[in-house]
């Protein structure tokens, strides 16, 4: 296992360089594999936690869980970069997709966008968030600092995925730290 500081939630398949990798799935380069609530690295030990597209496939409690185990594994100051689909936006477009009217996706991609692309076991998405939820149930786990991540995804290549490039594919994106 690599001496790294920084963790990659839900790594997948598609591995972000500079992280210790954790997936629920046995991937190629994941060196971690249970959920995300059940990792246990040393308290204090991790400056950074990613977890691109993953929180959407956890229930609350389970997200409750999360949130506080990665809160346990960073250092003071450390710094927990996520994304998650705009549920109001999302929302907006399933019911225009359903009415016939103006919609950037197709309905397929909408619904998949909401209940997850159901590709292989855990890529169901079980909760959906807005910025005010998700600020509330970071606080609730301890979280000091709550900020918009828009600037850190945009500036940091080893963030970016596709998906961050359309407007129109709204994801919030958050910069938490403990």
């Amino acid at each position: 296992m690599t001496n790294s500081t920084k963790l990659e939630i839900g790594s997948g398949n598609r591995p972000t360089p500079g992280y210790l990798h954790s997936d629920i799935n046995n991937f190629d380069h994941v060196e971690i594999v249970c959920n995300a609530w059940e990792i246990r690295l040393q308290s204090d030990s991790l400056t950074e936690v990613i977890a691109m597209g993953v929180v959407e496939h956890l229930t609350f409690p389970q997200v409750k869980r999360t949130f506080e185990n990665v809160r346990r594994m960073l250092t003071r100051d450390g710094r927990f970069i996520f994304d998650v689909p705009d549920l109001l936006v999302w929302s907006e477009y399933l019911y225009n997709v359903l009415r016939d009217r103006p919609c950037p996706f197709s309905k397929e991609h909408v619904l998949a966008t909401i209940y997850g692309w159901q590709r292989w076991e855990g890529d169901e998405h079980k909760s959906g968030w807005t910025k005010e939820s998700l600020a509330r149930k970071l606080r609730e786990c301890g979280f000091s600092t709550i900020m918009d991540g828009e600037e850190e995804f945009r500036t940091r290549p080893e963030l970016w995925r596709r998906r961050l490039g359309r407007a129109e594919d709204a994801h919030i994106r958050i910069v938490a730290t403990k």
